[in-house]
C-alpha cells in the first residue's frame, strides 16, 4: 500500500473521531448547563458532583480534540506536500 494511501485513512479515522469528540462535547455542554441552572434559588439542589464529573470528562474531550486538530492538520500538511 502507497503512503499516500495510508495517510488519507490516518486522515480519515482522525476527523471521525474528531467529530465523535465534538459531538460528545457538545452533549456534555448542555447537559452541564441544564444542571447548573443559573436561576435556581435554592443553590443545594444543584447537582454539583454530577456537574464536575461531566465537566471533568468535558475537559477530557476538548483535550483531545486539541490533539486531533494537531494530528489532522499534519496529516493535511503531508498529503499536500
Amino acid at each position: 500500500m502507497s503512503e499516500r494511501v495510508m495517510l488519507k485513512g490516518y486522515l480519515a479515522d482522525a476527523r471521525k473521531r474528531y467529530r465523535e469528540k465534538d459531538l460528545e462535547a457538545s452533549g456534555l455542554l448542555v447537559a452541564i448547563r441544564n444542571l447548573l441552572n443559573p436561576y435556581e434559588e435554592d443553590m443545594t439542589l444543584i447537582d454539583s458532583e454530577k456537574a464536575l464529573i461531566m465537566m471533568q470528562r468535558l475537559n477530557e474531550c476538548i483535550s483531545d480534540m486539541k490533539e486531533l486538530k494537531e494530528k489532522i492538520a499534519k496529516l493535511e500538511r503531508e498529503l499536500n506536500g
